[in-house]
């Protein structure tokens, strides 16, 4: 009675917590692996009253977005006998995968335009029969389509239809259900059996994996069912069985059923009773019967990252690092010794950088080029004039300016201070004016001043200054007396050898060429005089005059000499010569006197 009492109430208690499956009364196979748990169902259902089944015990019509997924299901399918595929050895299941009404085909993705019932469209693996029907008017909906009587390559394969109605059910579906992680089976250590009862309903007593919080029944030969363990997660990581085991163990069996449940090793010790041992680079795991790889890598001994190994470690090195002599710190590795740089390369921890000369920037996959950088057409370095070079630029100006000492800026030249005119000269930004006094014209040079009565300027009515170029007045008409100036631009100088220099180019010498200016335009240095229009004949008649008058008194001046030398020369003619003339006179001596006689 008491262990009928017990069966009743455990089976409550299953009720109370998991509740009544929603396919009690339908067939269902399960697969559990990684993070989750594939089940098939057998039953004619349209799409959405089957994404329901599976949505009302926490999951969703299965989702096939990898091929290890794909896989998943495959070896479901593969623990189904053939008989359950129909006696045409085909089946068609329900997968969660749908396109609603108003969204339309997209030829060049991989979901066609579909989404799946979990939510998104990404994914990296597709299975199309055929190419979905390309319609916006209609919902769609996805069903596997399975094969028995083809090769494990493709006995899978998607085909979309209708969602509903009786031509669009399906034989069946497919559930997935999503975990934290999950449990190994419990070891028996003596006849017995474990049935596991998951989450979401399914009881089952081959499962591989078992879900995360599932619970397990444990029933010994001879017997009460009992303990109740549930798969928990560990504080240090992982998933245990709350009551671990070994489960069924007695003295008569021992080591001998099923290795006493031991995953490695079992040890018979005194009275009959064993435990679990691993081999080495192993330790025992918290149910007594599993063994897991120690862990050296709990002590952090890599300066990189450390990779546990049955027995031991390894030591890895990120890249741009090379693994030391002692096989756990990590050195630099100097890149620049492969020369990975088409200028110059600094190293750096871990990597490298291309640098590139002063004038040049980096280019091409990972900046390992350089390239030349136009100066000129990222802003304005250059006042007047810039020419890009390789690596560099160069300012230049033009005509009538040479460059500042900042090589960038240009001033203006003083082409005055060559005196390059006659008469006056007046300077100007880029070149200069040459100007003539009142009575003379500017020469066709643009330089001299040619008087207003040579045979040049004869036609002039009035000898005024007047820019070369510059029509002459109709006849009768006057214009504003003064001194007209005429603008010189200076040219530049040719020379198809001169390149220009990083220092900039210097102006040329600048010769001045006439350019008119506006008729009758008056300088605006000279002022006017009311009486100029009739003085200019007066002086010119004093020009004249003033020349007879120099030129009489140079003809008098000479006859007055050639008069007088003639004069003179009969003078000396006429003047007598004496006979004495003819001798050289010398001075008269006294006669020397006897010398006293010192004997007398």
């Amino acid at each position: 009675l008491a262990t009928l009492m017990g069966t009743a109430l455990f089976f409550l208690g299953q009720v109370l917590l998991w509740g009544v499956p929603s396919w009690a009364s339908e067939e269902a196979e399960a697969l559990c692996a990684q993070t989750a748990c594939y089940t098939i169902h057998w039953g004619k259902h349209n799409w959405a009253d089957a994404q329901e089944k599976c949505k009302s015990n926490g999951g969703n019509l299965v989702t096939m977005k990898s091929q290890e997924e794909a896989l998943y299901v495959q070896d479901l399918l593969a623990k189904l006998p053939r008989r359950e595929a129909g006696p045409e050895g085909q089946a068609r299941l329900w997968i969660g995968l749908h396109r609603e009404k108003g969204k339309c085909y997209q030829q060049h993705q991989l979901l066609k335009g579909f989404s799946w019932a979990s939510g998104g469209e990404e994914t990296d693996y597709a299975r199309w029969l055929r190419e979905p029907r390309g319609t916006c008017t209609g919902r769609r909906c996805v069903s596997l389509h399975w094969n028995t009587a083809a090769p494990s390559s493709s006995a899978l394969g998607w085909a979309d239809g209708p969602c509903s109605g009786s031509a669009a059910r399906a034989q069946g579906y497919l559930c997935k259900f999503s975990f934290q992680g999950m449990c190994r089976q419990l070891a028996l250590a003596g006849p017995g059996k474990v049935t596991y009862t998951t989450p979401f309903g399914l009881d089952s007593a081959s499962l591989a994996a078992v879900p995360f919080g599932s619970q397990a029944t444990v029933s010994c030969q001879g017997q009460d069912p009992g303990p109740f363990p549930v798969c928990k997660a560990q504080a240090g990581g992982g998933f245990e069985w709350s009551s671990p085991g070994p489960l069924c163990a007695s003295p008569r069996h021992g080591c001998a059923y099923s290795n006493g449940g031991c995953q490695h090793q079992c040890l018979e010790l005194a009275g009959g009773s064993f435990r679990c041992a691993c081999r080495p680079g192993y330790q025992l795991g918290g149910d007594l019967l599993s063994c897991s790889p120690v862990d050296y890598c709990s002590a952090q001994p890599c300066q990189g990252e450390c990779m546990g190994r049955p027995g031991g470690f390894e030591c890895r090195c990120p890249a741009g690092y090379a693994l030391a002599g002692d096989g756990v710190s990590c050195a630099d590795v100097d890149e620049c010794l492969r020369e990975p740089c088409q200028e110059g390369c600094v190293n750096t921890p871990g990597g490298f950088a291309c640098t590139c000369p002063p004038g040049y920037e980096p280019a091409g996959a990972g900046g390992r080029r350089c390239r030349d950088v136009d100066e000129c057409a990222q802003g304005a370095p250059c006042a007047q004039l810039c020419t890009n070079t390789p690596g560099s630029f160069l300012c230049a100006c033009r005509p009538g300016y040479q460059r500042d000492r900042d090589g960038a800026s240009c001033r203006d030249v003083d082409e005055c201070l060559g005196e390059p005119c006659q008469e006056r000269c007046v300077n100007q930004p880029g070149s200069y004016q040459c100007l003539c006094p009142p009575g003379w014209a500017l020469a066709p040079n643009g330089v001299s001043c040619l008087s207003a009565s040579s045979p040049t300027n004869a036609s002039s009515a009035t000898p005024s200054l007047r820019p070369l170029g510059e029509e002459e007045p109709a006849a009768g008409g006057g214009h504003p007396p003064g001194t007209n100036p005429a603008t010189k631009t200076p040219a530049p100088r040719s020379d198809p050898t001169t390149r220009a220099q990083p220092g900039g180019a210097e102006p040329s010498t600048l010769q001045p060429a006439a350019i008119s200016s506006a008729a009758g335009a008056a300088d605006p240095m000279m002022k006017p005089d009311a009486d100029q229009a009739t003085d200019g004949p007066k002086l010119l008649l004093y020009y004249i005059l003033g020349s007879v008058v120099v030129i009489l008194l140079l003809l008098a001046f000479a006859l007055g000499l050639l008069i007088y030398r003639k004069r003179k020369a009969k003078t000396e003619k006429k003047k007598a010569r004496s006979t004495t003339d003819n001798y050289c006179w010398v001075l008269e001596q006294a006669e020397k006197k006897a010398v006293a006689n010192d004997y007398r």
